[in-house]
């Protein structure tokens, strides 16, 4: 129910063999989870039960360790000159630390089956047959 190394190296495209960036990037994994399970502290219980996919928060935790690998300084632009030359990149979600951005913390929402228990449900009271 944890990401591996193995699956944040997928997501970068190489492979993490270096036994410090190994230890490095299992730290960021653990970080990860627990952002997760400060949300969802019975998470265990929920992929139990099966109201969590355990693939899709490997698969979140995966991403935010993957993001945070790629720009740990959260850096949100870069500028390149080279003479005239001049090149600004602007890098859209850059964030400083382990973040979980909103579309990954939907897809491991847990599913409600409580249909119709919403503000907006209408009940009929009492039954039309009655009559």
């Amino acid at each position: 129910m944890t990401a591996t190394v193995q699956q944040v190296g997928e997501l970068l495209q190489r492979d993490i063999t270096d036994p410090l960036e190994v230890k490095q990037v299992s730290r960021w994994i653990e970080y990860a989870d627990m952002l997760i399970r400060r949300r969802y502290p019975n998470l265990d219980a929920l992929i139990t039960d099966g109201s969590i996919n355990s693939d899709a928060v490997d698969m979140v935790e995966a991403m935010a360790v993957a993001r945070y690998a790629l720009n740990p300084e959260g850096v949100t632009s870069r500028s390149t000159s080279i003479d005239d030359y001049q090149e600004t990149q602007g890098l859209r979600n850059a964030q400083p630390g382990i973040v979980i951005l909103d579309t990954e913390w939907a897809l491991i929402a847990p599913k409600t089956t409580t249909a119709g228990t919403g503000a907006f449900t209408i009940v009929p009271a009492g039954r039309r047959d009655q009559w």
